[in-house]
């Protein structure tokens, strides 16, 4: 009931605050009123005008001119009048709407940071409803703000027409206005069918932009697996249905446009029939009837051009439901629970225990993550947990920081309950560093800094610092990078290797040194001489922390470390390392071993903590500062050239400052968050968008309907008015039938006819256009797709091409071209034909004032430029600055997890203040010119009526010009006034569309570039069973770099070869490019040619989807999509796949009890966020030997692997899988070893190639890597 409520008082403006406002909405209500009043004080002086036409007997001809000048300058005084009222009340209706949207926008990111993890693990539609749900504000800015205004403006001058009139002819009016009951009835009915279907247009365009959105972030996996006309007809079926529902909408929208316009027109032919007896019978004057005429006739008018804003409040009011859903669901208000007291534990060393922990997520409420759980961490010690893949390790990292809630049992900090202590600190205490890192688009400084609980002295900042880049071995890394610290990393930035990734996580965690430290898998992508330096690193740093190791690699143990080894969600066995390997028996001890028993190195189990110790001293004090020396002046250059690039990081969201009170130096920190230094759009003219629009556009002949119905209403108006005119000529008593009963009988059919024309003509324009221009903008959908999904991988990393941004352009902004075929091109075909038309028909009739009339368009054509032009820079500006504001949001729903976990809340408040203030300041500046634009414009209509109602009449006073040829002549060229203006009233919508045209264009025009070479005429033949080749891959002199760091050479005159059927390791240490190696095989990255060949050919003379389906490829990320298990395992997958064949795979990647014990099993949907590791990894090796390629490639496929799922693999990979040559890259010695071949790679070359008994040889490179070296 209480939702239900909620709804009835959502209103477009519910978000204006009436105290803030106070004086914006004081403006607003003024000027709106006195806007609205123009239109009947207006008609009142036209009234007053024409009605020196009943005196011109009476009058002498000085009287009637002298009355004329005065009549007609109080018309152009009152278009005079019109510029400062019209501008301000257009200008604080968009303020209005601008405010609202602020605080809309606000709102949404607040309510991101507020929500709970379970909010972001149940809806599988986040990227998509994100998309949709910003398209939903503009709406509600735009229904808010120039639909609003004109809504209310007119609404106040139909109440001051319906009144003017009632004043002068209250039983006219009423004659007049007989049929409006069964116009309300029929807008009411139209109404709700356009807001329904609006409403599902907006539901398929979210799951479209969602669609859109998953394959580009998952670019590198659709080109691997070959899935590019999949998803593209996915998204092309999605959007044939948004298709059906706009075109259903703007049925309706067209019918109530032509039904409204027929019945407002033929309205007045029982008035005009009333209105001539009236005055026959001396009861009302020629003043009193053509003043209610013209209220009733400028009334009509009105409400045609109230209709379109109507519909554009209806999709704000649709969009408005949409986000208040989004804010008001209760599960935004779940974090408020954790703002209880702090407790005060401040530099008290910390205990955590678990008592009787029992939980599932609430995304699978069948599925007991942990049972019963009891743990004690002590401080001042390290505490591992170690156990399966999906055993429940990570989730007690989860609930210690209040991630979530609703588990049985009791979490203890320092002997009090976790639930008493707010999560604020909580987080502020505790640092948690995963497996999967996260890195916001910024610089490698900010990144590092962004953890920071303060700003301290520049020099205790360069200070810690450099510490935690020596700490974490990014020494080197920085040393490599194009610009050292100032380097940015993420979209637009230099991609860094997994294991480059974990060090930047790990340093930021230093530089945040909070009592409590927790890693899970923090370590495991980095090679193995890597991962122990820095374990030891690791030690030493946490000696006087609470420190919580989540880890599968069993050797990082020392005897002396505590331990806990999970399964199935209880604790199998617990107690020191020493104890349980001694412990036969026990599951550890079997681990273990099992995890060593193909080790020959020296095992870290014989070295003793003091000596282990002893040895990390020193390569803290020593090894470290040596690497460091290095680069220790290239440091601290880099931290004083900006060492303001720090960021704070306050406790609660809580406290939210506006961008008005945030500090200069804040902005000055962020200031490079923006687009500033982006290249700007360069806006492609009106005259090409609209030719290739022709040139490509379906339905021509529809099309043509269209425009010839848009002709045909243009001529149905001008010919109504001359048709008007008549019927005006008899209102004046006349001699020759004039004003007569048969008279106005004629001429009051022929007004109906016209009328109905009128209405049909319009139906079908709108409708036609509107079908065609939907149709348009679903076939642009489409190509973007295609375009997009066949780009090279390297067009995925560039700035530009963000995933959010190009889904909003795909989805939203184009809907803004729709207007340049349903409404510029009917306005322009129009003006071109009918005010050429007219002008021509105007002169014949009475080429003075005809003259008078084309002597004022070089002004109007002069002010439509300037306007123009002023109003396309804002409006791109605007745009870009919107895109700006809607990535940081999108970034940070993305990132939420890090965010929370480093309390980064406020910093990203501020961040995206910062982009606020900058968006009001364009939005400031837009408000203003449209409102002026608006307002010269109509301020121009009126002073060109007022010299064109002065010297018609005084041509008809001096006896130039009868009263017909007056009327016929004046009405002829206020038609063509009223095209001119309709045309400049286009320009807002048209520069909307212009951008998102220049932005689609430029995506589907740089395809030649960026487009992968299929070379659909290369090999598809592929390599045969028994192959007498002797190499199935051979590497010549290979010479790449990445196209965004083309100094440094990845491969420098790299030569390989690789027989078939063999077992391969590829070694090298974290960053050397082996990863490299499988994005040139695959041709993600162009390799020249005589450089790599598979099977004898060329890789660039393979046909690449034949190329890539002979390499199977499991990624070092694993990538999966919100549906089933089994549409995973056979994403992609061109062979017919029966259940057991799946079953067999699972079996033998060891995950087969894991999905069978699912609800569903392998039918049951997947949930990635609370997949562990080593399960989407398992799932991805099966999906990738379920596709039985020739080359099987492995990109560290155990690094997130348990000792027992590993070796499940080791042996898969030991046995080899028959007729298949298999390549697995990694840092992995057991993985090593269970290859026939290793291969070790050192600077961009091959360094030993042999089997690893040959090479694991003390001064080799492979010894090297594989022991830690003092």
């Amino acid at each position: 009931m209480v939702k239900i409520l909620m709804k009835h008082r959502r209103h477009i403006f519910m978000n204006v605050d009436v105290k803030s406002d106070a004086i914006l909405s004081l403006f607003v209500f003024i000027f709106t009123i006195a806007s609205g009043l123009i239109p009947s004080i207006s008609s009142i002086l036209t009234g007053k005008v024409f009605d020196l036409l009943a005196n011109i007997l009476t009058m002498e001809k000085d009287e009637l001119l002298s009355q004329l000048t005065v009549k007609s300058m109080s018309l152009m005084a009152l278009g005079a009048a019109t510029i400062p009222v019209m501008w301000l009340s257009i200008s604080a209706w968009m303020s209005i709407g601008e405010t609202q949207s602020f605080r809309i926008r606000r709102t949404i990111l607040l309510s991101y940071l507020k929500k709970p993890m379970e909010w972001f693990d149940e809806n599988d539609q986040l990227l998509g409803d994100f998309v949709q749900m910003h398209r939903c504000v503009e709406e509600v800015r735009s229904g808010s703000a120039e639909a609003s205004a004109i809504t209310f403006q007119n609404f106040v001058a139909i109440i001051a027409l319906v009144c003017t009139s009632f004043y002068y002819s209250w039983s006219l009016t009423l004659i007049i206005l007989c049929s409006s009951p069964l116009l309300i009835v029929l807008a009411a009915f139209f109404s709700r069918m356009i807001e329904n279907f609006t409403k599902l247009e907006n539901d398929e365009t979210g799951i479209a932009a969602q669609s859109l959105t998953w394959s580009m972030n998952a670019a590198q996996l659709v080109k691997l697996y070959c899935t590019q006309d999949f998803e593209i007809k996915k998204f092309k079926e999605i959007v044939i249905r948004c298709n059906d529902y706009f075109i259903n909408a703007w049925f309706y929208v067209s019918a109530n446009t032509s039904i409204l316009r027929f019945l407002s027109l033929a309205m007045f032919v029982q008035g005009f029939w009333f209105g001539s007896t009236m005055i026959k019978k001396n009861k009302m004057s020629v003043d009193q009837v053509i003043t209610c005429f013209s209220s009733c006739l400028m009334l009509g008018s009105i409400l045609n051009t109230t209709l379109p804003q109507i519909v554009l409040l209806q999709k704000a009011h649709v969009g408005l439901n949409r986000v208040q859903d989004f804010l008001e669901d209760k599960s935004e208000m779940a974090t408020d629970r954790d703002r209880q007291t702090s407790i005060n534990l401040d530099n008290v060393p910390i205990s955590i225990s678990f008592d009787a922990i029992s939980f599932c997520y609430p995304s699978r409420p069948d599925d007991m993550v942990l049972k019963n759980i009891s743990m004690n961490f002590d401080p001042n010690k390290t505490t591992f947990i170690v156990g399966k893949s999906g055993s429940g390790k990570s989730t007690m990292s989860n609930l210690l920081l209040k991630f979530y809630n609703g588990y049985n049992g009791c979490i203890k900090v320092n002997g009090v309950n976790v639930q008493s202590i707010d999560r604020h600190w909580i987080t502020k205490n505790v640092t948690l560093v995963e497996q999967k890192c996260t890195l916001f688009n910024d610089t490698l400084r900010n990144n590092l800094l962004i953890g920071l609980s303060h700003i301290s002295a520049a020099e205790d900042v360069d200070s810690r610092l450099q510490e935690a880049c020596r700490f974490a071995l990014l020494d080197n890394v920085i040393e490599k990078l194009p610009s050292g610290l100032d380097t940015k990393v993420g979209s637009g930035g230099v991609s860094l290797s997994g294991g480059q990734q974990q060090r930047v996580a790990l340093a930021r965690a230093y530089l945040r040194d909070t009592p409590v430290v927790i890693l899970d898998e923090a370590i495991s992508a980095l090679d193995a001489r890597n991962r122990r330096q820095l374990m030891e690193n690791i030690r030493i740093w946490t000696r006087s922390k609470t420190a919580i190791i989540l880890t599968h690699e069993l050797n990082q143990i020392l005897p002396s470390d505590f331990l806990y080894l999970m399964e199935n969600g209880q604790i199998k066995e617990e107690g020191y390392q020493n104890e349980l390997i001694e412990n036969v028996e026990s599951t550890f001890c079997k681990f273990f071993h099992l995890q060593n028993s193909n080790r020959e190195s020296e095992s870290l189990t014989t070295i003793s903590s003091t000596t282990e110790r002893s040895s990390s001293e020193k390569f803290i004090q020593t090894q470290c500062r040596k690497d460091a020396t290095e680069v220790q002046e290239k440091l601290s250059k880099d931290l004083e050239s900006s060492s303001s690039g720090s960021y704070t990081a306050e406790e609660t969201v809580g406290t939210v400052k506006s961008n008005e009170t945030l500090g200069s130096d804040i902005e000055t920190h962020l200031k490079s968050t923006g687009n500033e230094d982006a290249e700007p759009i360069e806006i492609t003219p009106l005259k090409t968008i609209i030719c290739r629009m022709l040139r490509t556009v379906r339905y021509r002949k529809t099309l043509l309907l269209g425009v010839i119905s848009a002709i045909i209403a243009g001529i149905a108006n001008p010919v109504f008015s001359f048709t008007f005119s008549y019927l005006l000529d008899g209102i004046v008593p006349k001699v020759d039938g004039v004003g007569s009963s048969h008279y106005l009988l004629k001429w009051s059919v022929i007004v109906l006819c016209v009328a109905f024309t009128d209405g049909i003509s319009t139906f079908l324009k709108s409708f036609s256009l509107g079908f065609v221009s939907e149709n348009w903008i679903m076939d642009l959908r489409n190509k973007a797709m295609e375009s997009i999904t066949n780009k090279e991988l390297e067009w995925f990393y560039k700035d530009e091409n963000k995933s959010s941004e190009l889904a909003a352009l795909v989805l939203n902004d184009l809907r803004d071209l729709r207007s340049l075929i349903s409404e510029f091109i009917s306005a322009m075909s129009t003006f071109i034909v009918v005010s050429l038309a007219g002008l021509i028909w105007a002169l014949t009739t009475g080429w003075k004032l005809s003259l008078v009339c084309i002597a004022m368009f070089p002004l109007i054509i002069l002010f439509s430029a300037i306007y123009g032009s002023i109003l396309q820079r804002y409006e791109t500006t605007y745009k870009t600055t919107v895109a700006d504001l809607e990535n940081c949001v999108y970034e940070i729903m993305l990132g939420i997890k890090t965010i929370r976990c480093l309390q980064l809340e406020q910093h990203f408040i501020q961040r995206y203040s910062v982009l606020e203030a900058r968006m009001k300041h364009i939005g400031r500046k837009r408000a203003i010119a449209t409102g002026f634009g608006i307002a010269i414009t109509t301020a121009l209509v009126m002073c060109i009526e007022a010299i064109l109602f002065y010297y018609g009449l005084k041509l008809v006073f001096i006896g130039e010009y009868t009263t017909m040829k007056m009327f016929k002549t004046f009405t002829l060229l206020l038609f063509t006034i009223m095209t001119c203006t309709s045309l400049i009233n286009q320009i807002p919508d048209v520069t909307r569309g212009q951008r998102a045209a220049s932005r689609i264009f430029r995506i589907l025009d740089e395809s030649d570039r960026f487009l992968e070479d299929s070379d659909e005429h290369g090999r598809t033949r592929g390599i045969p069973k028994n192959n007498s080749i002797k190499s199935i891959i051979t590497i010549n002199n290979l010479q790449f770099h990445y196209p965004s760091a083309e100094s440094s050479n990845v491969f420098n005159r790299l030569n390989l070869q690789i027989a078939d059927n063999q077992t391969v390791a590829v070694v090298a240490e974290s960053g050397s490019g082996k990863s490299t190696l499988l994005y040139l095989l695959t041709r993600l990255y162009k390799v020249d040619f005589n450089s790599i060949f598979i099977d004898g050919t060329d890789i660039n003379e393979w046909q690449l989807t034949s190329l890539r389906n002979l390499i199977a490829i499991v990624e070092q990320k694993p990538t999966l999509f919100e549906g089933s298990i089994r549409k995973n395992l056979i994403y992609g997958n061109k062979l017919e796949i029966m259940d057991m064949d799946i079953y067999d795979v699972l079996k033998q990647v060891g995950i087969f009890d894991f999905v069978t014990s699912l609800p569903n099993g392998i039918d049951t949907n997947v949930d990635t966020s609370l997949l562990s590791g080593g399960q989407a990894q398992r799932i991805c090796i099966a999906r990738a030997l379920l596709r039985k390629s020739k080359i099987l490639i492995l990109d560290e496929c155990t690094s997130a692997l348990d000792a027992e799922s590993a070796f499940v693999i080791q042996n898969l990979v030991k046995s080899g899988l028959p007729g298949v040559l298999t390549i697995a890259i990694t840092h992995s010695e057991p993985m090593m070893r269970a290859c026939g071949n290793v291969i070790v790679l050192q600077d961009g070359e091959t360094a030993q190639q042999g089997t690893f008994d040959e090479l694991y040889k003390p001064g080799n490179e492979l010894h090297r890597i594989v022991i830690a070296h003092a």
